[in-house]
C-alpha cells in the first residue's frame, strides 16, 4: 500500500497553511506606474504630433513632426479620424501598427520596465551584506561569479517582503528565511560545478521546468526505474510515508511507527500507541486479595481492610495500555534509513540493466564517462526530468531523486543529466509529475542526511571534479579561484553545523 499525496493533504486540510502565489512587490508596482506615467508625459507633450495626414486609396499616410513618414495600408475613415485626433506619437503608432506589432511593442515595454525595476532593486541589494554589486552585476559576497538575472529577481522578491524593516532587521529575518537560504546554498553548489554553464543556466532550466529546490540547496527530480523484485510494497509505503510526513505534514518522522494490520501497512503517531482506560476492581490492595496480612514475626491475621474476604467495594482507577494496531514493523525513521539493506528494495535502469538502484542509496557513474550536451536524449549521463517522466529511463516504477547542482553535467530543454543522484522516494506513476507541482508538497524539508554526507571531505570532491573537467574541456573552466571555493565550502560547512544542532534538539 502506498499512501497517496491526496490522503496526506486531506488528513491535515484544516491545519496546514496553504501555499499561495506571491504578489509582485509593492516597490516594483510603484516603479511600473511611475515609469508609465513618465512615458505618457514624455510622449504626449505636443498637442499635434504630426505635420500632415492623408488617406488616399485606403492608404493612411502620416508625416511626423521629425519628418519621418509612417503608413497603414487597408485603412478606413475611422483610422483617418482617429489619427487626426491623436495627441501623441504613441497613439499614432497604435493606429498604424498591426496586432502583432502592438504585442511585440507591449512585450518590449514590459521588458524595459522590468530592467528598470531590477536596476532599482540592485541598488537595494547593495545595502545587504550577502551581496556585492559592481556596476550592474550582482555577486554573492566572496564569490566572483555573477548571479543570473532570474535568481536576482527571486532574491529581490524575497527581500522585498521585509521592506517595512530596517536593513539590519531584514538581514536577521533573512537568516531564518528557508527559501532565501536554500537559494543561496543552491547557487554556491552551482559555483562548485566545474562546468560554467551550470551556474549560468541551471536556475533558468529548473524554473522553466518547475523543479523544486530543497532547504540544503539541492533540487528534486523524477526518473523511471525497473523493479527487480515483485513485491516492494513496504519500500513504497516507507519511502512515501517518511517523505510526506516531512514535506506535507512538516512533522518529525521519529514520532511515527509502521504497523501491518489486516494485510495493509498503516502509520501511527506516538500519541496513538497507548490509551488510558478506566479499570473497575474489587480486589483488596492491602492484602492483594489473599484476605490475610502478616506482622513482623510473619504471623498472619485477617486483613482489617477487607475483614479477611480479600475483596472491597468496587473502585475505579486509570491505567495506560498499548493499543492493538497489528504487527509492529518498526519506527518510521529507522525503517527508512534501513531501506538500502532490504532485499525488496532493488531496482535498476532499463537501458543497461547494470545500475544498482535502491531507495536511500546514492547512484553514480564515473564523471569522465558523462558528456555535456543540450540535447534531451542520447547523451551519456544519469537522466532526470520534472515533467517528461514517460521517457526518462523506461521502467515500471517512478522515483523522486535528489540532485546536487555540483554534479549536473548536462542541461537540455526538458531533461538534464548528472553523474550522481539519491533516489529517496518511490511514487505512483499517476502522481509522478503532479507531486512536484503541488504546493503542499514542500521539498524544502527533504533530506538533511544527504547534505551532511555531501559536506564531508567536500574540498577533495571539488578538486576531483575540476581535475576531471580540465582533462576533458580545459576551455570550459569557470573563472573561480581557490579562495572563492574555500569561501563557499566554509559557508556550506556552517549549514552542516545547523543541521547537526537541529538533529540534536530533535
Amino acid at each position: 500500500m502506498s499512501i497517496s499525496l491526496k490522503w496526506f493533504k486531506e488528513a491535515i486540510k484544516n491545519s496546514i497553511e496553504k501555499v499561495v502565489e506571491k504578489n509582485v512587490t509593492k516597490a516594483f508596482k510603484e516603479l511600473e506606474n511611475e515609469e508609465k506615467e513618465n512615458d505618457l508625459d514624455n510622449s504626449c507633450e505636443n498637442s499635434k504630433p504630426y505635420l500632415n495626414i492623408k488617406l488616399v486609396n485606403n492608404v493612411l499616410t502620416i508625416v511626423l513632426n521629425d519628418g519621418n513618414i509612417i503608413t497603414k495600408p487597408n485603412a478606413n475613415e475611422k483610422d483617418f479620424q482617429d489619427a487626426r485626433n491623436s495627441s501623441c506619437e504613441s497613439q499614432l503608432f497604435n493606429i498604424i501598427a498591426s496586432e502583432e506589432v502592438k504585442e511585440e511593442r507591449l512585450i518590449r515595454e514590459k521588458e524595459i520596465l522590468k530592467a528598470k525595476a531590477i536596476r532599482k532593486g540592485i541598488e537595494l541589494l547593495k545595502q545587504f551584506s550577502d551581496f556585492t554589486v559592481v556596476e550592474n552585476s550582482v555577486y554573492l559576497k566572496g564569490i566572483h561569479r555573477t548571479l543570473p538575472q532570474l535568481l536576482i529577481e527571486k532574491f529581490l522578491e524575497i527581500i522585498s517582503t521585509y521592506e517595512d524593516y530596517s536593513i539590519q532587521q531584514a538581514e536577521s529575518l533573512l537568516e531564518k528565511n528557508e527559501e532565501y537560504q536554500s537559494l543561496r546554498r543552491f547557487f554556491m553548489w552551482c559555483c562548485l560545478n566545474p562546468r560554467a554553464e551550470v551556474a549560468n543556466e541551471l536556475y533558468r532550466f529548473l524554473t522553466d521546468n518547475s523543479f523544486r529546490i530543497t532547504k540544503q540547496g539541492f533540487f528534486v527530480a523524477l526518473r523511471n526505474v525497473v523493479t527487480l523484485h515483485g513485491s516492494p510494497e513496504l519500500v513504497h509505503f516507507i519511502s512515501n510515508a517518511y517523505n510526506k510526513v516531512k514535506a506535507v505534514w512538516k512533522k518529525n518522522p521519529n514520532e511515527y511507527t509502521v504497523f501491518l494490520e489486516n494485510g495493509e501497512y498503516k502509520l501511527v503517531h506516538d500519541d496513538k500507541l497507548f490509551k488510558t482506560i478506566l479499570v473497575e476492581d474489587t480486589t483488596c490492595s492491602d492484602c492483594e486479595g489473599e484476605g490475610v496480612t502478616y506482622n513482623d514475626d510473619y504471623e498472619d491475621f485477617d486483613c482489617e481492610t477487607c475483614n479477611g474476604t480479600g475483596e472491597v467495594e468496587e473502585y475505579d482507577y486509570e491505567q495506560t495500555v498499548s493499543v492493538d494496531h497489528g504487527q509492529n514493523i518498526g519506527g518510521l525513521t529507522e525503517l527508512y534509513l534501513d531501506l538500502p539493506n532490504r532485499e525488496e528494495n532493488r531496482f535498476t535502469d532499463d537501458w543497461t540493466k547494470t545500475f544498482d538502484i535502491r531507495i536511500g542509496q546514492v547512484v553514480n557513474m564515473p564523471m569522465t564517462d558523462c558528456n555535456w550536451s543540450t540535447q534531451d536524449c542520447a547523451a551519456a549521463g544519469l537522466h532526470f526530468t520534472a515533467d517528461q517522466i514517460h521517457y526518462v529511463g523506461c521502467g515500471d516504477q517512478s522515483v523522486l531523486v535528489l540532485i546536487n547542482p555540483m554534479k549536473v553535467v548536462g542541461i537540455g530543454t526538458a531533461k538534464g543529466r548528472c553523474y550522481e543522484y539519491l533516489p529517496f522516494m518511490t511514487v505512483p506513476r499517476e502522481e509522478a509529475t503532479t507531486i512536484l507541482h503541488d504546493g503542499d508538497f514542500d521539498t524544502l524539508f527533504i533530506d538533511e542526511k544527504y547534505a551532511i554526507d555531501e559536506l564531508d571531505d567536500l574540498i577533495n570532491k571539488v578538486k576531483e571534479g575540476f581535475t576531471s573537467e580540465t582533462k576533458k574541456h580545459s576551455f570550459n573552466l569557470p573563472n573561480i579561484s581557490i579562495e572563492e571555493i574555500n569561501n563557499i565550502i566554509l559557508s556550506l560547512d556552517d549549514m552542516k553545523k545547523k543541521i547537526l544542532n537541529r538533529v540534536a534538539i530533535l
